[in-house]
């Protein structure tokens, strides 16, 4: 029943992020991130209905789950993934290394050690019984930064305002991946903790803000020709996380054995 859920539930924010597509190539004004038709409240309130479902659906997940405490094909695969993306994403910053200020040189060098976190993280996915990424929990953490900065240049440096869409989804996005990492990261070396809820409800929410509702906009915008390729890769790699999202969502959901 949990996984069935699940999967509805995955149908519900695809159809989210359809329906979004559609409003950026037809009803938004890229270069300001406004709206041209209807209220900028409705689009809020069809990603707050999404999450209003999500969070109803998450008390049906147990809070521990044993597909946190072995192998996981399917969460090491999404992993090694996003440690590739993000590694990507480091070197695309390095490569205008000339151009760089002090707080994106901070974020490229996270990138790169996120990257690295990320790979570890699905290494250690692969291991018949449960293994922790690294020796301590500590590059974990480090592995996470690059996500603080990012969300912080999204709230605080970019040009948000609750009616400007586009760049407060984004923001939104880079908050939720914050969360769902944060969270993955707890559950990669306490996997006997009570965290499956959690990681369920962050992870869908995840795959809904980062996956469906923030990448349409950032693709759009590139095929426009209206921003950078690093912008776009940015988004790509959040993303892949809302993907990993999604898989780990969907395995925690599984019956408890």
């Amino acid at each position: 029943m949990k996984r069935i859920a699940t999967i509805l539930l995955l149908l519900v924010c695809a159809a989210a992020g359809a329906v979004r597509w559609l409003d950026v190539m037809y009803y938004t004004d890229l270069a300001t991130g406004f709206v041209t038709w209807g209220s900028y409240l409705w689009r809020y309130a069809l990603a707050g209905g999404v999450l209003v479902l999500l969070w109803l659906a998450g008390w049906m997940i147990p809070k521990t789950s044993t597909a946190l405490k072995g192998q996981s094909t399917a969460q090491g695969m999404l992993a090694l993934l996003c440690g590739v993306g993000f590694a990507a994403l480091g070197g695309v910053y390095l490569a205008a290394f000339d151009e760089m200020g002090r707080f994106e040189l901070a974020l490229a060098v996270l990138y790169l050690v996120s990257g690295v976190w990320m790979l570890l993280l699905g290494r250690s996915r692969f291991t018949p019984e449960f293994e922790a990424p690294t020796g301590s929990a500590l590059f974990g953490v480090a592995g996470t930064l690059a996500l603080y900065l990012l969300t912080i240049k999204r709230f605080g440096l970019a040009p948000t305002g609750i009616a400007r869409v586009n760049t407060t989804l984004e923001a939104l996005a880079a908050l939720v991946a914050l969360l769902f990492c944060t969270a993955q990261l707890k559950s990669a070396y306490i996997p006997g903790g009570k965290s499956a809820r959690w990681i369920w409800l962050s992870g869908m929410a995840a795959f809904l803000f980062c996956t469906c509702l923030a990448l349409p906009s950032a693709v759009w915008t590139w095929l426009q020709g209206q921003s950078a390729l690093r912008g776009m890769v940015e988004s790509v790699c959040l993303a892949l996380v809302g993907l990993m999202g999604a898989v780990y969502a969907f395995t925690v959901s599984s019956e408890e054995k």
